[in-house]
């Protein structure tokens, strides 16, 4: 029989952030992680509000992406193809591999790994949870009350922390990302949204594996380098 989660234990998986460092200069941001299920959501119960991606994937006890062959993820693809050109690296497929296992989310590097959505699901438009988080009978319910409160949360960090570049990945969520950034200006260029704030340069585009970016990160690591001459 499935045990439910306290309200103490629920609160530890909703401020959970992401993976990677809150100084990263370049935080890549999603509306959640696909899987779940119990066991994983009752391991994320050891997960600090930050944690390294290599580690806490092997507490979860996914290892394919970071030991052995290091078979590539799709959506962590584009992100390490974006973050090797900004560094000056040919984005080649074993250069790929080797960036997703030592340095994309790892904690004291380079990028943040963050969702908008704390608790992993199989799809966005499933739940599943009602034994285990009774607290949210829907996934509608769940997102109801957590989305608001999410974006006020990740507001207040992304100000405490300042990143120099954001990049939200998921054209359906455009609207909630750009909640995140009171004040902002976006102006469409090419299939992006783009803000060039004091701050930093925010970039929405599709989902890193839709095929409308296909041969668009190059131009996602442009509009990067030209608010960086500024």
């Amino acid at each position: 029989m499935t045990k439910s989660l306290t309200n103490a234990e629920l609160e530890h998986l909703l401020n959970f952030i992401g993976y990677g460092d809150l100084d990263a200069c370049a935080w890549f941001l999603g509306m959640e992680e696909a899987g779940g299920g119990e066991a994983n959501i009752l391991t994320r119960l050891k997960f600090r509000r930050v944690e390294d991606c290599v580690e806490a994937h092997a507490l979860l006890g996914m290892t394919k992406h970071h030991s052995g062959k290091k078979v590539i993820q799709p959506t962590w693809r584009g992100m390490c193809y974006i973050m090797l050109r900004l560094e000056g690296v040919q984005p080649s497929t074993e250069n790929i591999r080797d960036y997703q296992a030592n340095h994309l989310g790892r904690l004291h590097n380079s990028s943040l790994l963050c969702e908008l959505m704390p608790i992993p699901k199989p799809s966005v438009a499933s739940w599943g949870y009602e034994e285990l988080i009774p607290q949210f009978t829907s996934r509608d319910e769940y997102y109801h009350a957590i989305k608001p409160r999410r974006i006020e949360f990740l507001r207040q960090v992304l100000q405490e922390h300042r990143p120099r570049i954001v990049i939200g990945y998921g054209k359906n969520y455009w609207p909630d990302y750009k909640e995140l950034f009171l004040g902002e200006t976006f102006a469409i260029e090419g299939q992006f949204a783009v803000s060039r704030g004091q701050a930093g340069v925010v970039v929405l585009t599709d989902h890193f594996t839709a095929r409308s970016m296909n041969g668009k990160l190059d131009e996602i690591v442009e509009i990067v380098r030209d608010y960086s001459l500024r």
